[in-house]
């Protein structure tokens, strides 16, 4: 069982009302973009785009004309069969430069970065696809073995919990590693506060789709479903585990 497999990408789904896969949602997505003028000709890539309610979501509200990727076939193909004004392509973050060159005026990414095996190629990757003074959005966890504030060695083989493949953001390299791949931090805004808030509520909401869940999935994948949000939130009522948004500018 995964979460970042397709059963898992449908419970939350169905969890969250929508076709989203990070904290907030809707909520997330608006707070983020709140100062980005509503421009339909700004060309814009969803990184990690998933099911495609927030590739969908930043195409009505008019911030751009969105291209959603993802590794993943099946999700991408129930985001195609729903929101067919978005152009969704099956490709790994790692390979973008290879398809587009100097493209994009917006890259983003929400809670997708975390995941990826090789973080400094895809940031590579997405220097390539962006535009001169283009704009890339990182929205993730924030930690270094649970600890926001920890400036200590990355430690990659130990997460703080079951998540997998976890590699959040670190306070004190991130901006470092930005910088070494051609970006400019031009801003961080500190979400761990709405994180929590946001937990509590998917928690919450993960225990009234009981059974839902388990009628649709069974009873194993709502107790890992629930294990996992639990931990995670725990995880963050502690302080081991924030969130942020990292706004930077190709250099």
């Amino acid at each position: 069982m995964r979460m970042n497999s397709a059963p898992g990408k449908e419970i939350l789904a169905l969890v969250r009302e929508g076709d989203y896969a990070h904290p907030g949602e809707a909520d997330a997505v608006d707070m983020v973009f709140r100062g980005l003028t509503r421009d339909p000709e700004r060309l814009v890539l969803d990184v990690g785009c998933g099911r495609g309610g927030t590739a969908d979501l930043v195409h009505r509200r008019g911030w751009g004309t969105v291209t959603g990727i993802d590794i993943d076939a099946e999700t991408l193909d129930a985001a195609a069969s729903r929101y067919t004004e978005i152009d969704f392509r099956v490709l790994d973050a790692g390979r973008i430069g290879e398809v587009w060159q100097s493209r994009f005026d917006l890259i983003y990414l929400f809670n997708a970065f975390y995941a990826f095996p090789d973080q400094t190629q895809a940031l590579r990757e997405m220097h390539r696809a962006a535009r001169e003074k283009a704009s890339l959005m990182i929205f993730d966890y924030t930690g270094r073995d649970g600890s926001p504030h920890d400036t200590g060695t990355i430690d990659r083989r130990r997460p703080p919990f079951s998540h997998q493949g976890w590699s959040p953001l670190h306070p004190k390299h991130f901006p470092e590693l930005l910088r070494e791949t051609g970006w400019q931090v031009e801003q961080v805004v500190d979400f761990s506060a709405a994180y929590l808030a946001w937990y509590r509520r998917l928690c919450e909401r993960i225990g009234a789709n009981r059974e839902r869940i388990e009628s649709g999935y069974g009873a194993e994948w709502y107790e890992y479903v629930l294990k996992t949000y639990v931990e995670l939130y725990d995880a963050i009522e502690n302080g081991r585990i924030g969130g942020a948004a990292y706004w930077a500018r190709r250099a």
